[in-house]
């Protein structure tokens, strides 16, 4: 079979075109093109389909990832899990990344891009959560991200879902103890339920916070630095 393309250009195999273009072997985009990860003009290539040699190509965050030598995972921390082997508390996050767990928009394929296979060891947590806190957890093998994202000045932001209404002074409370370097605000597409944003949030501070006024919340990390949480789900993970 071969992949619908405008030009009239004599077709020719999408492992040959990826070797053409310096972009990887042939037995490397033979390997990606069985894995799922290769698509041309919007369509997943499977094995032997050809394609014009001008093609439009594009590879999967999957394929990048082994081409480039690094890996980085986000996940969606449940509530109970600590966010690194050292931690004590709960089940460590690590144990969630699993093929079964792995999490895809991908639809052309009948089951979605398959997940890459995780290194053994060298994966770095960058930005802790507490066992009481969801959301946003980043483990990668790139350690100058790891150094970047770990560092305490990063700006990240977290959801806070209340049981109820927030009360009416939550704004102030969560402001004065963390001495004003935030930005809390009402989230439009979630009732019950605060933005906030700082630069300055220590692992487990918010969720003292939240305890100590007795308010019932959900807190989800769904941003640090410039690593979106995205919709992936609860226990969940992808690729960056």
């Amino acid at each position: 079979m071969s992949i619908p393309d405008p030009a009239n250009s004599e077709p020719i195999r999408i492992s040959k075109i990826l070797a053409l273009r310096g972009i990887a072997s042939r037995s490397e985009a033979d390997r990606m093109i069985e894995k799922g990860w290769v698509a041309v003009n919007g369509f997943v290539a499977i094995p032997g389909d050809r394609a014009a040699p001008d093609a439009e190509i594009t590879l999967s965050a999957e394929a990048h990832a082994q081409l480039d030598g690094t890996l980085t995972v986000i996940m969606n921390k449940p509530r109970g899990f600590t966010s690194a082997a050292d931690e004590f508390g709960g089940a460590p996050a690590m144990t969630l990344l699993t093929s079964q767990n792995y999490f895809t928009t991908a639809s052309s394929a009948p089951d979605g891009p398959q997940p890459p296979r995780l290194p053994g060891s060298g994966l770095r947590v960058a930005g802790r959560l507490s066992t009481r806190e969801m959301g946003l957890v980043v483990f990668t093998t790139d350690t100058a991200l790891a150094r970047r994202l770990a560092a305490a000045d990063v700006e990240e932001t977290w959801r806070i879902d209340f049981r109820a209404p927030p009360p009416d002074d939550a704004v102030e409370v969560i402001s004065s103890a963390l001495h004003n370097a935030v930005q809390v605000t009402n989230d439009p597409d979630h009732a019950n339920a605060l933005l906030l944003t700082t630069p300055s949030l220590a692992k487990g501070i918010l969720s003292s916070i939240c305890d100590g006024q007795d308010w019932h919340t959900d807190l989800t990390r769904i941003r640090r630095g410039e690593i979106l949480l995205g919709d992936v789900p609860s226990g969940r993970w992808r690729l960056l």
